[in-house]
């Protein structure tokens, strides 16, 4: 999706936001970009140990290791997924941060991280009780990627600035509210769907979901207690890429669905040995 923003204020205002711009890369957002694209390059050497120190696990959280909250922000799982993330971040943080400051700005990416991340594990870990041992795959499911954090800088974006437009396809304008409130609102049906039937997609929704939730507390409270603000967009995407192939996606949801409806007992001694499996597969490959 491509997104364009523009001002539905006066031209003076407009032209005195932007004015305070600065240039292209503000600080705040140059930090982010800088150490995330970093990480990428060492993930292409040692990807496989970064992953297993730093992805938000339930297992890990549990041994509080609690620097993971922060660490998963800045590994993504493929070229395309850090490039997602990172241009989604650029052009909206580009406008936030000339709003609220650098500070103000990191503060917020990173709670909407961390509490993204926090969600995330709790959603796996519901998962895990929900299933029985046949899920413990979601104890040590690895979570990577900025996407939490992006979700915080849309919706604080959004509520700071409800007004603002986005041209969806750079055609379609809609006012950043109305884009914010969408997005919450796909992301808290997936994650209602991945409790009540299991497999979702590879999508780490709780964790968006946590992002924007972030994003909309500290933009409304949090953000402002220190001063005025400036008024003026399988490993996962961040849930894991599966190796499996379809026929063995489709096999597996089956039976975990037979497991929700059913209960463990009513598993044949294959389909138990098919969930041991990939279980085996998915922790291998941290």
């Amino acid at each position: 999706m491509a997104w364009h923003s523009t001002w539905n204020e006066p031209p003076a205002r407009r032209r005195g936001f932007w004015a305070d711009r600065g240039g292209m890369f503000p600080p705040g957002v140059t930090l982010i970009l800088i150490l995330t694209a970093g990480v990428f390059v060492l993930e292409t050497r040692w990807g496989g140990w970064l992953i297993q120190a730093g992805a938000v696990t339930v297992a890990g959280l549990g041994r509080l290791e609690v620097w993971r909250l922060v660490t998963y922000m800045f590994l993504h799982a493929s070229a395309d997924h850090i490039l997602i993330n990172m241009f989604m971040f650029w052009m909206l943080g580009l406008a936030l941060e000339r709003q609220v400051g650098a500070r103000r700005f990191l503060a917020l990416y990173l709670a909407a991280g961390a509490l993204g991340g926090l969600l995330e594990a709790g959603f796996n870990c519901l998962m895990f009780l929900q299933y029985g041992p046949p899920g413990r795959m979601f104890l040590t499911l690895p979570t990577v990627g900025a996407s939490a954090g992006v979700a915080g800088v849309l919706v604080g974006f959004a509520t700071l600035n409800p007004r603002a437009r986005f041209y969806v396809f750079f055609l379609l304008p809609v006012e950043a509210w109305l884009v914010a409130l969408v997005y919450v609102l796909v992301e808290t049906r997936h994650v209602i769907f991945g409790l009540r039937g299991g497999w979702t997609d590879n999508m780490a929704h709780a964790a968006h979901f946590g992002g924007a939730m972030a994003g909309f507390v500290w933009m409304k409270w949090g953000g402002r207690l220190r001063g005025p603000v400036r008024r003026g967009p399988a490993l996962r995407i961040q849930r894991p890429q599966r190796e499996a192939t379809g026929e063995e996606e489709a096999e597996l949801d089956r039976i975990l669905d037979k497991i929700h409806r059913e209960g463990l007992g009513s598993l044949t001694l294959r389909e138990k040995m098919f969930l041991q499996e990939m279980s085996r597969r998915r922790q291998d490959r941290m």
